[in-house]
């Protein structure tokens, strides 16, 4: 079975989508970002040094977000800018689902915020898709949720149990 690469969708669906992202967006970037650049300027007492780790932890997040997904025959890889790609066997997985709106919100992408669930920089809550293996779930909101939900169960699919020939 050949590889099959999905993008995240970045943009927002629709108005209400985009105002809904950008609530949960501003709670995320206040912890995320704010948090160290407050702790910066604690220490330091300097409103520069404060904006530069801001800066940099806005870098260091985009540049480990989850760039793409690849569907492989030996599972689903999540590739990133930087860092090494984290890969999900087939066999792990025990359950790949659309996960609604709240769903999302709530356990993708506000409690807990570490370790984070959701790795992409999307402006949508809507088509976001949650794969569960072991006793966790990230979720990826790919351009096409079917086409993306289709592949995975394409490649569950071919994957023999072990022992058969």
């Amino acid at each position: 079975m050949t590889d099959q690469v999905f993008k995240p969708r970045v943009a927002p669906r629709n108005l209400a989508d985009l105002l809904v992202t950008a609530g949960v967006g501003l709670v995320q970037v206040l912890v995320l970002i704010g948090l160290p650049g407050a702790l910066a300027y604690a220490v330091s007492g300097n409103p520069f040094i404060a904006l530069l780790c801001m800066t940099g932890a806005n870098v260091v997040f985009a540049l480990f977000s989850v760039s793409k997904v690849v569907c492989r025959a030996d599972g689903l890889h999540f590739s990133r800018v930087l860092g090494t790609p984290k890969r999900i066997a087939w066999d792990a997985i025990v359950g790949v689902a659309e996960a609604p709106r709240r769903e999302l919100l709530v356990r993708g992408w506000l409690w807990p915020i570490f370790p984070p669930r959701e790795l992409t920089t999307s402006l949508t809550s809507i088509g976001h898709v949650r794969i569960d293996y072991g006793s966790r779930s990230v979720y990826f909101p790919p351009c096409d949720s079917a086409a993306f939900l289709a592949a995975i169960a394409a490649h569950r699919a071919a994957v023999k149990p072990a022992g058969t020939l």
